[in-house]
Protein backbone atom coordinates (compact mmCIF):
# COMPACT_ATOMS: atom_id res chain seq x y z
CA UNK A 1 0.00 0.00 0.00
CA UNK A 2 1.47 3.13 -1.02
CA UNK A 3 2.26 5.52 2.41
CA UNK A 4 1.70 8.77 0.90
CA UNK A 5 -0.38 11.32 3.12
CA UNK A 6 1.01 8.89 6.30
CA UNK A 7 -0.47 10.93 9.65
CA UNK A 8 1.51 9.61 13.06
CA UNK A 9 -1.12 9.61 15.70
CA UNK A 10 -1.09 10.33 19.51
CA UNK A 11 -0.94 6.42 20.21
CA UNK A 12 2.22 5.98 18.05
CA UNK A 13 0.33 4.87 14.58
CA UNK A 14 0.66 5.70 10.95
CA UNK A 15 -2.29 5.78 9.57
CA UNK A 16 -2.95 6.54 5.87
CA UNK A 17 -4.73 9.13 4.55
CA UNK A 18 -6.33 8.97 1.17
CA UNK A 19 -7.14 11.93 0.44
CA UNK A 20 -4.49 14.44 -1.10
CA UNK A 21 -5.76 17.75 -0.13
CA UNK A 22 -5.52 16.81 4.00
CA UNK A 23 -2.84 19.26 5.56
CA UNK A 24 -0.09 17.16 7.13
CA UNK A 25 0.00 18.22 10.53
CA UNK A 26 3.88 17.49 12.09
CA UNK A 27 3.62 19.84 14.81
CA UNK A 28 1.15 17.78 16.63
CA UNK A 29 3.28 14.69 15.63
CA UNK A 30 6.02 16.23 17.64
CA UNK A 31 3.90 17.09 20.65
CA UNK A 32 2.94 13.86 21.39
CA UNK A 33 6.34 12.82 21.17
CA UNK A 34 7.07 15.63 23.44
CA UNK A 35 4.20 15.17 26.10
CA UNK A 36 5.53 11.38 25.81
CA UNK A 37 9.28 11.96 26.62
CA UNK A 38 8.48 14.42 29.09
CA UNK A 39 6.51 12.13 31.18
CA UNK A 40 9.66 10.15 31.24
CA UNK A 41 11.31 13.08 32.50
CA UNK A 42 8.87 13.63 35.40
CA UNK A 43 9.32 10.01 36.81
CA UNK A 44 12.74 10.46 36.92
CA UNK A 45 12.82 14.07 38.34
CA UNK A 46 10.25 12.32 40.98
CA UNK A 47 12.69 10.74 43.36
CA UNK A 48 14.62 13.93 43.84
CA UNK A 49 11.67 16.20 44.38
CA UNK A 50 10.44 15.43 48.06
CA UNK A 51 6.59 13.70 46.71
CA UNK A 52 5.99 10.38 47.98
CA UNK A 53 7.74 7.64 45.74
CA UNK A 54 8.68 4.79 45.69
CA UNK A 55 12.29 5.75 46.28
CA UNK A 56 12.91 8.80 47.78
CA UNK A 57 16.48 10.00 47.86
CA UNK A 58 18.10 12.40 50.26
CA UNK A 59 19.33 14.19 47.43
CA UNK A 60 16.79 16.57 47.13
CA UNK A 61 16.17 20.32 46.08
CA UNK A 62 12.63 22.36 45.76
CA UNK A 63 13.79 23.14 42.54
CA UNK A 64 13.11 19.71 41.67
CA UNK A 65 9.29 19.54 42.93
CA UNK A 66 8.77 23.27 40.79
CA UNK A 67 9.88 21.43 37.73
CA UNK A 68 7.80 18.07 38.46
CA UNK A 69 4.76 20.01 38.82
CA UNK A 70 5.19 22.53 36.04
CA UNK A 71 5.20 19.48 33.85
CA UNK A 72 2.40 18.26 35.60
CA UNK A 73 0.17 21.11 35.20
CA UNK A 74 0.04 20.65 31.47
CA UNK A 75 1.99 17.81 29.85
CA UNK A 76 -1.19 15.19 29.74
CA UNK A 77 -3.99 18.47 29.34
CA UNK A 78 -1.64 18.53 26.26
CA UNK A 79 -1.68 15.25 24.95
CA UNK A 80 -5.18 14.97 25.47
CA UNK A 81 -6.02 17.47 23.12
CA UNK A 82 -4.14 15.70 20.25
CA UNK A 83 -5.61 12.45 21.32
CA UNK A 84 -8.81 14.03 20.10
CA UNK A 85 -7.66 15.85 17.18
CA UNK A 86 -6.41 12.32 15.64
CA UNK A 87 -9.58 10.54 16.76
CA UNK A 88 -11.79 12.79 15.16
CA UNK A 89 -9.05 12.33 12.22
CA UNK A 90 -9.53 8.91 12.11
CA UNK A 91 -13.21 8.36 12.11
CA UNK A 92 -13.43 11.37 9.62
CA UNK A 93 -11.74 8.74 7.03
CA UNK A 94 -12.80 5.50 8.11
CA UNK A 95 -15.93 6.60 10.16
CA UNK A 96 -16.60 5.75 13.68
CA UNK A 97 -16.13 1.79 13.43
CA UNK A 98 -13.09 2.19 11.35
CA UNK A 99 -11.95 4.38 14.27
CA UNK A 100 -13.13 1.80 16.96
CA UNK A 101 -10.43 -0.95 15.16
CA UNK A 102 -7.60 1.40 15.01
CA UNK A 103 -8.17 2.35 18.47
CA UNK A 104 -8.78 -1.55 19.68
CA UNK A 105 -5.78 -2.50 17.82
CA UNK A 106 -3.47 0.52 18.98
CA UNK A 107 -4.54 1.48 22.29
CA UNK A 108 -6.80 -1.24 23.86
CA UNK A 109 -4.75 -4.61 23.09
CA UNK A 110 -1.20 -2.57 24.39
CA UNK A 111 -3.21 -1.73 27.16
CA UNK A 112 -4.60 -5.47 28.47
CA UNK A 113 -0.87 -7.16 27.37
CA UNK A 114 0.70 -4.69 29.76
CA UNK A 115 -1.45 -4.91 32.26
CA UNK A 116 -1.06 -8.62 32.50
CA UNK A 117 2.59 -8.29 31.85
CA UNK A 118 4.29 -5.26 32.36
CA UNK A 119 1.88 -3.84 35.75
CA UNK A 120 3.20 -7.06 37.82
CA UNK A 121 6.63 -6.27 37.00
CA UNK A 122 6.38 -3.13 38.71
CA UNK A 123 5.24 -3.85 41.23
CA UNK A 124 7.67 -6.40 41.93
CA UNK A 125 10.48 -3.82 41.29
CA UNK A 126 8.31 -0.81 43.73
CA UNK A 127 7.98 -3.47 46.38
CA UNK A 128 12.20 -4.28 46.28
CA UNK A 129 13.30 -0.93 45.90
CA UNK A 130 11.53 0.71 48.13
CA UNK A 131 11.39 -2.16 51.27
CA UNK A 132 15.20 -1.93 50.61
CA UNK A 133 15.68 2.52 50.18
CA UNK A 134 13.16 2.74 53.88
CA UNK A 135 14.96 0.05 55.87
CA UNK A 136 18.53 1.90 54.74
CA UNK A 137 19.17 4.96 55.79
CA UNK A 138 21.86 6.76 54.15
CA UNK A 139 22.28 8.96 57.44
CA UNK A 140 24.16 7.50 59.87
CA UNK A 141 22.44 8.70 63.24
CA UNK A 142 19.15 7.35 61.28
CA UNK A 143 20.91 4.18 59.67
CA UNK A 144 21.71 3.54 64.14
CA UNK A 145 18.11 4.29 65.39
CA UNK A 146 17.25 1.66 62.61
CA UNK A 147 19.92 -1.43 63.55
CA UNK A 148 18.49 -0.49 67.48
CA UNK A 149 22.06 0.80 68.41
CA UNK A 150 21.33 2.88 71.56
CA UNK A 151 25.37 3.34 71.96
CA UNK A 152 26.17 4.38 68.48
CA UNK A 153 23.33 6.70 68.73
CA UNK A 154 24.69 8.54 71.77
CA UNK A 155 28.35 8.63 70.44
CA UNK A 156 26.86 10.29 67.09
CA UNK A 157 24.59 12.99 69.45
CA UNK A 158 27.39 13.75 71.41
CA UNK A 159 29.75 14.06 68.52
CA UNK A 160 27.27 16.28 66.46
CA UNK A 161 26.00 19.38 66.35
CA UNK A 162 23.13 20.40 68.85
CA UNK A 163 20.80 20.87 65.33
CA UNK A 164 21.19 16.69 64.71
CA UNK A 165 18.76 16.12 67.41
CA UNK A 166 16.14 17.64 64.90
CA UNK A 167 17.62 17.30 61.63
CA UNK A 168 15.18 15.30 59.25
CA UNK A 169 15.74 12.83 57.19
CA UNK A 170 14.47 14.14 53.52
CA UNK A 171 13.02 10.68 52.63
CA UNK A 172 9.84 11.42 54.59
CA UNK A 173 11.15 14.24 56.60
CA UNK A 174 11.51 12.71 59.58
CA UNK A 175 13.26 13.42 62.86
CA UNK A 176 15.33 11.32 64.52
CA UNK A 177 12.55 10.93 67.47
CA UNK A 178 10.11 9.65 64.98
CA UNK A 179 11.89 7.43 63.18
CA UNK A 180 12.66 5.61 66.31
CA UNK A 181 8.99 5.58 67.18
CA UNK A 182 8.26 3.88 63.97
CA UNK A 183 11.52 1.27 64.66
CA UNK A 184 9.62 0.86 68.22
CA UNK A 185 12.99 1.38 70.26
CA UNK A 186 11.82 2.45 73.39
CA UNK A 187 15.46 2.51 74.81
CA UNK A 188 16.37 5.26 71.90
CA UNK A 189 12.99 7.15 72.26
CA UNK A 190 13.81 7.52 75.74
CA UNK A 191 17.45 8.58 75.12
CA UNK A 192 16.30 11.06 72.08
CA UNK A 193 13.99 12.84 74.74
CA UNK A 194 16.07 13.12 77.27
CA UNK A 195 18.26 14.94 74.84
CA UNK A 196 15.76 17.50 74.05
CA UNK A 197 14.02 16.16 71.55
CA UNK A 198 10.69 17.33 69.75
CA UNK A 199 7.54 15.12 70.36
CA UNK A 200 5.41 17.17 67.71
CA UNK A 201 7.71 17.35 65.33
CA UNK A 202 5.88 16.43 62.22
CA UNK A 203 6.71 14.82 59.58
CA UNK A 204 5.99 14.88 55.33
CA UNK A 205 2.85 12.90 55.76
CA UNK A 206 1.69 15.40 58.71
CA UNK A 207 1.98 12.75 61.38
CA UNK A 208 4.21 12.94 64.52
CA UNK A 209 5.73 10.49 67.05
CA UNK A 210 2.17 10.68 69.21
CA UNK A 211 0.33 9.87 66.32
CA UNK A 212 2.35 6.91 64.73
CA UNK A 213 3.04 5.61 68.50
CA UNK A 214 -0.72 5.29 68.74
CA UNK A 215 -1.15 3.50 65.11
CA UNK A 216 1.22 0.47 66.34
CA UNK A 217 -0.33 0.26 69.73
CA UNK A 218 2.25 2.07 71.49
CA UNK A 219 1.01 2.86 74.91
CA UNK A 220 4.15 2.56 76.63
CA UNK A 221 6.00 5.12 73.96
CA UNK A 222 2.75 7.21 73.75
CA UNK A 223 3.12 7.80 77.99
CA UNK A 224 6.50 8.66 77.63
CA UNK A 225 6.05 11.04 74.79
CA UNK A 226 3.46 12.42 76.84
CA UNK A 227 5.78 12.70 79.90
CA UNK A 228 8.49 14.88 77.85
CA UNK A 229 5.94 17.26 76.70
CA UNK A 230 3.70 15.64 74.09
CA UNK A 231 0.20 16.93 73.84
CA UNK A 232 -1.91 13.83 73.40
CA UNK A 233 -5.00 16.04 72.76
CA UNK A 234 -3.25 18.25 70.08
CA UNK A 235 -3.56 18.05 66.29
CA UNK A 236 -0.55 18.58 63.98
CA UNK A 237 -0.72 21.20 61.37
CA UNK A 238 -3.12 18.23 58.97
CA UNK A 239 -5.43 17.84 61.49
CA UNK A 240 -3.84 14.54 62.69
CA UNK A 241 -4.98 13.71 66.04
CA UNK A 242 -3.56 10.42 68.39
CA UNK A 243 -7.08 9.35 68.98
CA UNK A 244 -7.88 8.99 65.41
CA UNK A 245 -4.63 7.56 64.82
CA UNK A 246 -5.67 4.88 67.26
CA UNK A 247 -8.82 4.33 65.27
CA UNK A 248 -7.36 4.03 61.77
CA UNK A 249 -8.20 1.14 59.58
CA UNK A 250 -4.92 -1.40 60.19
CA UNK A 251 -4.30 -1.91 56.98
CA UNK A 252 -3.72 1.67 56.13
CA UNK A 253 -1.65 2.17 58.98
CA UNK A 254 0.31 -0.84 58.43
CA UNK A 255 0.83 0.60 54.43
CA UNK A 256 2.22 3.75 55.96
CA UNK A 257 4.38 1.90 58.26
CA UNK A 258 6.02 -0.23 55.53
CA UNK A 259 6.23 3.11 53.26
CA UNK A 260 8.37 4.73 56.48
CA UNK A 261 10.24 1.43 57.35
CA UNK A 262 10.22 -0.83 54.52
CA UNK A 263 9.09 -3.25 56.89
CA UNK A 264 5.62 -4.32 57.51
CA UNK A 265 4.29 -4.36 61.34
CA UNK A 266 5.31 -7.58 62.89
CA UNK A 267 2.57 -8.83 64.79
CA UNK A 268 -0.69 -7.04 63.66
CA UNK A 269 -2.34 -9.12 66.61
CA UNK A 270 -0.13 -7.38 68.75
CA UNK A 271 -1.00 -4.07 67.02
CA UNK A 272 -4.72 -4.09 67.51
CA UNK A 273 -4.34 -5.33 71.00
CA UNK A 274 -2.34 -2.58 71.79
CA UNK A 275 -4.37 0.02 70.70
CA UNK A 276 -7.02 -0.98 73.15
CA UNK A 277 -4.67 0.39 75.75
CA UNK A 278 -3.94 3.38 73.55
CA UNK A 279 -7.39 4.67 73.17
CA UNK A 280 -7.98 3.43 76.95
CA UNK A 281 -5.19 5.76 77.99
CA UNK A 282 -6.22 9.12 75.92
CA UNK A 283 -10.09 8.14 76.91
CA UNK A 284 -8.51 9.36 80.18
CA UNK A 285 -6.70 12.12 78.93
CA UNK A 286 -10.14 13.55 77.11
CA UNK A 287 -12.17 13.15 80.37
CA UNK A 288 -9.34 14.85 82.62
CA UNK A 289 -9.11 17.95 80.37
CA UNK A 290 -12.78 17.80 80.80
CA UNK A 291 -13.70 16.98 76.93
CA UNK A 292 -14.89 14.38 74.91
CA UNK A 293 -13.17 12.68 72.53
CA UNK A 294 -13.93 12.99 68.83
CA UNK A 295 -16.05 10.00 67.33
CA UNK A 296 -13.75 7.44 65.57
CA UNK A 297 -13.84 7.00 61.88
CA UNK A 298 -16.51 4.39 60.90
CA UNK A 299 -15.66 2.08 57.93
CA UNK A 300 -16.81 3.62 54.44
CA UNK A 301 -17.57 6.44 56.55
CA UNK A 302 -14.25 8.98 56.31
CA UNK A 303 -13.76 11.46 58.30
CA UNK A 304 -12.83 14.41 55.99
CA UNK A 305 -10.79 17.80 56.16
CA UNK A 306 -12.18 20.72 57.91
CA UNK A 307 -11.78 22.37 54.26
CA UNK A 308 -14.76 19.75 53.54
CA UNK A 309 -17.00 21.73 55.69
CA UNK A 310 -17.33 24.74 53.64
CA UNK A 311 -18.35 22.81 50.94
CA UNK A 312 -21.31 22.18 49.06
CA UNK A 313 -23.47 19.47 50.23
CA UNK A 314 -23.29 17.48 47.19
CA UNK A 315 -19.24 17.81 46.81
CA UNK A 316 -19.42 16.61 50.26
CA UNK A 317 -20.79 13.20 49.65
CA UNK A 318 -18.96 12.81 46.35
CA UNK A 319 -15.30 13.25 48.39
CA UNK A 320 -17.07 10.99 50.78
CA UNK A 321 -17.30 8.02 48.39
CA UNK A 322 -14.09 8.76 46.93
CA UNK A 323 -12.51 8.08 50.50
CA UNK A 324 -14.43 5.32 51.01
CA UNK A 325 -14.42 1.58 50.69
CA UNK A 326 -17.32 0.90 49.09
CA UNK A 327 -15.61 0.14 45.68
CA UNK A 328 -13.24 -2.35 47.11
CA UNK A 329 -13.06 -5.79 46.46
CA UNK A 330 -11.32 -8.49 47.69
CA UNK A 331 -9.40 -11.30 45.29
CA UNK A 332 -8.13 -13.92 47.66
CA UNK A 333 -6.68 -12.34 50.34
CA UNK A 334 -5.37 -9.18 48.39
CA UNK A 335 -7.59 -5.89 48.88
CA UNK A 336 -8.42 -4.05 45.72
CA UNK A 337 -9.61 -0.49 45.76
CA UNK A 338 -10.85 0.10 42.44
CA UNK A 339 -10.88 3.78 42.75
CA UNK A 340 -7.75 4.69 44.57
CA UNK A 341 -5.46 1.68 44.09
CA UNK A 342 -2.73 2.52 41.81
CA UNK A 343 -3.76 -0.92 39.88
CA UNK A 344 -2.69 0.34 36.51
CA UNK A 345 -0.11 2.27 37.32
CA UNK A 346 1.31 4.90 34.43
CA UNK A 347 -0.72 3.03 31.77
CA UNK A 348 -4.08 4.95 33.02
CA UNK A 349 -3.99 7.26 29.53
CA UNK A 350 -4.11 4.58 27.49
CA UNK A 351 -7.59 3.66 29.70
CA UNK A 352 -9.08 7.33 29.29
CA UNK A 353 -8.30 7.16 25.71
CA UNK A 354 -10.41 3.91 25.10
CA UNK A 355 -13.25 4.96 26.73
CA UNK A 356 -12.83 8.31 25.16
CA UNK A 357 -12.63 6.49 22.10
CA UNK A 358 -16.07 4.87 22.71
CA UNK A 359 -17.86 8.28 23.84
CA UNK A 360 -16.57 9.75 20.27
CA UNK A 361 -17.71 6.74 18.36
CA UNK A 362 -21.20 7.15 19.93
CA UNK A 363 -21.38 11.22 20.11
CA UNK A 364 -20.54 10.68 16.22
CA UNK A 365 -23.56 7.74 15.79
CA UNK A 366 -26.38 10.16 17.79
CA UNK A 367 -25.50 13.56 17.19
CA UNK A 368 -26.73 13.41 13.38
CA UNK A 369 -30.05 11.64 14.26
CA UNK A 370 -30.96 14.95 15.86
CA UNK A 371 -30.03 16.98 13.39
CA UNK A 372 -27.04 18.67 14.93
CA UNK A 373 -23.20 18.64 13.93
CA UNK A 374 -20.14 18.49 15.33
CA UNK A 375 -18.45 21.26 13.15
CA UNK A 376 -17.46 24.59 12.92
CA UNK A 377 -20.51 25.94 13.82
CA UNK A 378 -18.64 27.76 16.57
CA UNK A 379 -15.62 29.77 16.30
CA UNK A 380 -12.23 29.01 17.41
CA UNK A 381 -12.20 31.79 20.19
CA UNK A 382 -15.91 31.11 21.76
CA UNK A 383 -14.99 27.05 21.49
CA UNK A 384 -12.04 27.92 23.92
CA UNK A 385 -13.48 30.15 26.08
CA UNK A 386 -16.31 27.32 26.80
CA UNK A 387 -13.55 24.96 27.29
CA UNK A 388 -11.44 27.20 29.52
CA UNK A 389 -14.62 27.49 31.48
CA UNK A 390 -15.44 24.08 31.87
CA UNK A 391 -11.66 23.27 32.94
CA UNK A 392 -11.90 25.61 35.29
CA UNK A 393 -15.50 24.24 36.88
CA UNK A 394 -13.42 20.82 37.24
CA UNK A 395 -10.00 22.22 38.31
CA UNK A 396 -12.67 23.40 41.82
CA UNK A 397 -12.51 19.88 42.50
CA UNK A 398 -8.47 19.05 42.48
CA UNK A 399 -6.80 18.39 45.60
CA UNK A 400 -9.99 17.62 47.86
CA UNK A 401 -9.66 13.96 47.71
CA UNK A 402 -8.75 12.50 51.26
CA UNK A 403 -8.15 9.01 51.16
CA UNK A 404 -4.81 7.57 52.67
CA UNK A 405 -3.26 6.43 49.29
CA UNK A 406 -3.48 9.96 47.07
CA UNK A 407 -0.67 11.75 45.97
CA UNK A 408 -1.29 15.37 45.61
CA UNK A 409 0.62 17.73 43.55
CA UNK A 410 0.62 21.60 44.00
CA UNK A 411 -0.22 22.00 40.95
CA UNK A 412 -2.41 19.95 38.22
CA UNK A 413 -5.21 17.49 38.36
CA UNK A 414 -5.39 15.15 40.58
CA UNK A 415 -3.90 11.13 39.82
CA UNK A 416 -6.42 8.70 38.80
CA UNK A 417 -5.03 5.47 37.83
CA UNK A 418 -7.31 2.58 39.14
CA UNK A 419 -9.68 0.17 37.13
CA UNK A 420 -12.36 2.78 37.61
CA UNK A 421 -11.56 6.12 36.77
CA UNK A 422 -12.48 9.00 39.39
CA UNK A 423 -15.40 11.11 37.89
CA UNK A 424 -13.80 14.54 38.10
CA UNK A 425 -10.67 13.16 36.75
CA UNK A 426 -11.75 11.41 33.58
CA UNK A 427 -14.39 14.62 33.01
CA UNK A 428 -11.60 17.16 33.08
CA UNK A 429 -9.25 15.74 30.76
CA UNK A 430 -12.13 14.96 28.44
CA UNK A 431 -12.65 18.73 28.07
CA UNK A 432 -8.92 18.82 26.75
CA UNK A 433 -9.88 15.23 24.02
CA UNK A 434 -13.22 16.96 22.64
CA UNK A 435 -11.88 19.80 22.33
CA UNK A 436 -9.24 18.49 20.32
CA UNK A 437 -11.51 16.90 18.69
CA UNK A 438 -13.59 19.75 17.87
CA UNK A 439 -10.40 21.79 17.17
CA UNK A 440 -9.75 19.03 14.04
CA UNK A 441 -13.37 19.58 12.68
CA UNK A 442 -12.99 23.54 11.91
CA UNK A 443 -9.92 23.16 9.71
CA UNK A 444 -7.13 25.12 11.77
CA UNK A 445 -4.08 24.53 9.23
CA UNK A 446 -2.73 27.84 10.15
CA UNK A 447 -3.10 27.31 13.95
CA UNK A 448 -4.26 30.44 14.94
CA UNK A 449 -5.23 28.58 18.23
CA UNK A 450 -1.68 29.12 19.00
CA UNK A 451 -0.50 32.00 17.00
CA UNK A 452 0.04 34.30 20.58
CA UNK A 453 3.03 31.77 21.53
CA UNK A 454 5.09 34.44 21.92
CA UNK A 455 3.21 35.92 24.40
CA UNK A 456 1.19 33.13 25.72
CA UNK A 457 4.22 31.02 27.01
CA UNK A 458 6.34 34.01 28.34
CA UNK A 459 2.92 35.03 30.98
CA UNK A 460 2.41 31.03 31.87
CA UNK A 461 6.19 30.24 32.97
CA UNK A 462 7.03 34.21 34.45
CA UNK A 463 3.92 35.29 35.78
CA UNK A 464 1.45 32.99 35.86
CA UNK A 465 3.49 29.57 37.21
CA UNK A 466 5.01 31.50 40.50
CA UNK A 467 1.61 33.23 41.38
CA UNK A 468 0.24 29.61 41.84
CA UNK A 469 2.95 30.08 45.30
CA UNK A 470 1.46 32.94 46.36
CA UNK A 471 -2.22 32.05 46.25
CA UNK A 472 -1.56 28.76 47.17
CA UNK A 473 -4.28 29.23 49.91
CA UNK A 474 -6.86 30.55 48.43
CA UNK A 475 -8.97 27.69 46.27
CA UNK A 476 -10.59 29.99 44.09
CA UNK A 477 -7.51 32.25 43.07
CA UNK A 478 -5.63 29.06 42.93
CA UNK A 479 -8.08 27.08 40.68
CA UNK A 480 -8.13 30.33 38.25
CA UNK A 481 -4.35 30.42 38.19
CA UNK A 482 -4.19 26.78 37.50
CA UNK A 483 -6.86 26.94 34.47
CA UNK A 484 -5.24 30.07 33.05
CA UNK A 485 -1.69 28.34 33.23
CA UNK A 486 -2.98 25.33 31.57
CA UNK A 487 -4.15 26.62 28.68
CA UNK A 488 -1.60 29.06 27.98
CA UNK A 489 0.79 26.37 28.02
CA UNK A 490 -1.54 24.40 26.03
CA UNK A 491 -2.19 27.33 22.97
CA UNK A 492 1.52 27.79 23.57
CA UNK A 493 3.11 24.72 23.30
CA UNK A 494 0.68 24.36 20.46
CA UNK A 495 1.73 27.52 18.57
CA UNK A 496 5.54 26.78 19.35
CA UNK A 497 5.41 23.52 17.67
CA UNK A 498 3.67 24.83 14.62
CA UNK A 499 6.66 27.07 14.17
CA UNK A 500 9.29 24.76 14.77
CA UNK A 501 8.23 21.49 13.73
CA UNK A 502 6.38 23.01 9.76
CA UNK A 503 8.21 20.11 8.18
CA UNK A 504 8.58 16.63 8.91
CA UNK A 505 12.56 15.64 10.45
CA UNK A 506 13.34 12.24 10.20
CA UNK A 507 15.16 12.43 12.92
CA UNK A 508 12.60 13.50 15.68
CA UNK A 509 9.83 11.18 13.45
CA UNK A 510 11.97 8.36 14.63
CA UNK A 511 11.69 9.36 18.17
CA UNK A 512 8.18 9.99 17.72
CA UNK A 513 7.54 6.58 16.66
CA UNK A 514 9.53 5.20 19.52
CA UNK A 515 8.04 7.51 22.50
CA UNK A 516 5.00 5.27 22.71
CA UNK A 517 7.16 2.23 23.19
CA UNK A 518 9.20 4.40 25.27
CA UNK A 519 7.19 5.49 27.56
CA UNK A 520 5.17 2.04 28.32
CA UNK A 521 8.18 0.67 29.34
CA UNK A 522 9.76 2.87 30.98
CA UNK A 523 8.41 2.77 34.74
CA UNK A 524 10.63 -0.47 36.23
CA UNK A 525 14.19 1.19 34.75
CA UNK A 526 13.25 3.98 35.79
CA UNK A 527 12.67 2.88 39.35
CA UNK A 528 15.65 0.71 38.83
CA UNK A 529 17.65 3.21 38.21
CA UNK A 530 16.84 5.63 41.47
CA UNK A 531 17.23 2.30 43.36
CA UNK A 532 20.90 1.85 41.64
CA UNK A 533 21.63 5.48 42.60
CA UNK A 534 19.86 5.81 45.81
CA UNK A 535 23.86 5.01 47.68
CA UNK A 536 25.37 6.95 45.47
CA UNK A 537 26.87 9.97 47.32
CA UNK A 538 26.54 12.77 43.99
CA UNK A 539 24.30 16.06 43.45
CA UNK A 540 20.26 14.72 42.30
CA UNK A 541 21.21 16.78 39.21
CA UNK A 542 23.85 14.18 38.08
CA UNK A 543 21.33 11.17 39.51
CA UNK A 544 19.11 12.66 37.43
CA UNK A 545 21.28 13.15 34.04
CA UNK A 546 21.94 9.26 34.62
CA UNK A 547 18.66 7.84 35.36
CA UNK A 548 18.18 9.42 31.26
CA UNK A 549 20.78 8.31 29.86
CA UNK A 550 20.22 4.56 31.26
CA UNK A 551 16.51 4.60 30.34
CA UNK A 552 16.50 5.84 27.22
CA UNK A 553 19.43 4.24 25.88
CA UNK A 554 18.38 0.59 26.78
CA UNK A 555 15.04 1.67 25.78
CA UNK A 556 16.13 2.80 22.31
CA UNK A 557 18.08 -0.28 21.84
CA UNK A 558 15.22 -2.77 22.89
CA UNK A 559 13.23 -0.90 20.10
CA UNK A 560 15.57 -0.54 17.41
CA UNK A 561 16.13 -4.39 18.07
CA UNK A 562 12.80 -5.86 19.37
CA UNK A 563 10.13 -3.47 18.53
CA UNK A 564 10.82 -1.43 15.09
CA UNK A 565 10.13 -4.54 12.45
CA UNK A 566 8.73 -6.65 14.29
CA UNK A 567 4.75 -7.79 14.76
CA UNK A 568 4.97 -4.98 18.43
CA UNK A 569 6.35 -2.15 16.21
CA UNK A 570 3.35 -2.70 13.61
CA UNK A 571 0.53 -3.10 16.52
CA UNK A 572 2.36 0.35 18.00
CA UNK A 573 3.28 2.33 14.76
CA UNK A 574 2.12 0.89 11.62
CA UNK A 575 3.24 -0.95 9.12
CA UNK A 576 5.73 1.53 7.67
CA UNK A 577 8.96 1.74 10.01
CA UNK A 578 10.81 4.90 8.63
CA UNK A 579 14.40 4.23 7.56
CA UNK A 580 17.69 5.22 9.27
CA UNK A 581 17.31 8.77 9.87
CA UNK A 582 20.01 10.10 7.70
Amino acid sequence: MSSIGSQNTEAGENISLPAPNSTRRHDLDALRAIAMLLGICLHAIAAYAGILWVVMDSQQDGIFLKTLVFIHGFRMQLFFLVSGFFTALLTSRYGSFGMLANRAARILLPFVVCVLALIPIIKVVNVLALSDTASHPQLPLFRAIGQGNAKVVQDLLDKGQPSILEEPWKRLNLTPLTWAVICESEPIVRLLLDRGANPMATSFGGENPLTIACMLGRDDLLKLLVEKGGDPLKATGTEKLPWKAAHQNPDESGTMIWLARGKWPKDMTALNQGRQAVIEYLDQCYRSSGSIPPPPRISGSPNGPPEMEKLPNFMQGYFSWLASDNMEIKIGGLKINLLQDSSIDHLWFLWFLWWFCLIHAGLSGIIPIFGLRMGNSIGLYPGLLAAVGLTLCLQTFMSLDYHPSVMKYVIGPDTSSGFIPKPHVIMYYAVFFFFGSWYFRIGDHECRLGQYWRVALPVAVLVVFPLLFVVQGDRLQNSILQTLFTWLMVVGTIGLAHRIFRTESKWFRYLADSSYWLYLMHVPLVIGCHWFLYYWPIPALIKITLVLMITLSILLVSYELFVRHTIVGRILNGKNPLKYPK
